[in-house]
């Protein structure tokens, strides 16, 4: 790999900014978008980056079975019923629960374990027929 995009991966990594560590790694600021999009494209970058992201997981003692079981904490916590005090700190009878945090921590244990990639695939567009009602014969 290239110094150049060495020095870019590592910014990079720290900014998660293409166009700007295309220009820190010394590339044009006219071409900077487009020279960052395309070393990111690269396999020895991305696994270089992989390998820059291991070794900040297991410095920072986080792990995918670390993030997965935090989401879970957080997605548990925010179904959680809360009662609703009054303005003398009384319970009002009512309840709320976050369920915006909690779809948003459930989601991203999906996106992680890959639940949705499946059922996301896209598929090819039925094809309908186009009708010329003004002249159904086509002419």
């Amino acid at each position: 790999m290239q110094d150049n995009h060495i020095k870019f991966t590592d910014k990079y990594f720290e900014t998660l900014n293409a166009t700007q560590s295309a220009i820190y790694a010394g590339f044009s600021e006219d071409t900077a978008r487009q020279q960052g999009w395309q070393i990111l494209q690269r396999d020895d970058v991305q696994e270089y980056l992989q390998k820059l992201r291991e070794e900040y997981a297991e410095k920072a003692g986080v792990s995918k079975q670390w993030v997965i079981e935090r989401f879970k904490h957080i997605s548990d916590s925010c179904v959680q019923a809360e009662p609703v005090l009054d303005h003398d700190g009384n319970e009002t009878g009512e309840y709320r629960f976050d369920s915006s945090g909690a779809n948003k921590a459930t989601e991203m244990i999906g996106k992680i374990l890959g639940v949705f990639e499946k059922d996301n695939a896209q598929k090819p567009l039925a094809q309908t027929p186009i009708i010329n009602i003004i002249n159904p014969n086509g002419k």
